[in-house]
């Protein structure tokens, strides 16, 4: 589970997050033709994965907070007018057995 909190408004003039409007049952293949980076979705595995239209821009008061898993697709948002920083904290959350190798846990 990732839980994702605003420290800052952020939507309008500080980056934000898209979102496919639903959850979905496979993970979009990262690295394809198009992405940015190799752990990166294209904007055509997006736009295919929202059913041909756009992710869902998402606003965040400060304090607001969005929880969500691997299998919600989502991304940084930026927009020409988006001149303020970003504050926020993302946290993972892992069940013991699947916790990455690479990784060093904190009991919660």
């Amino acid at each position: 589970m990732n839980i994702w909190i605003a420290l800052s408004d952020c939507g309008v003039d500080a980056p934000s997050m898209d979102m496919v409007p639903r959850r979905l049952n496979y993970i979009v293949p990262t690295g394809t033709e198009g992405a940015i980076f190799d752990w990166s979705v294209s904007s055509r595995q997006i736009a295919e994965a929202c059913g041909g239209g756009e992710p869902t821009h998402l606003h965040f008061k400060t304090g607001d907070a969005i929880v969500f898993d691997e299998m919600n697709l989502h991304r940084t948002s930026t927009l020409p007018g988006m001149t303020k920083p970003r504050y926020a904290i993302e946290a993972w959350f892992f069940a013991p057995s699947c916790y990455p190798l690479d990784q060093l846990p904190l009991l919660v």
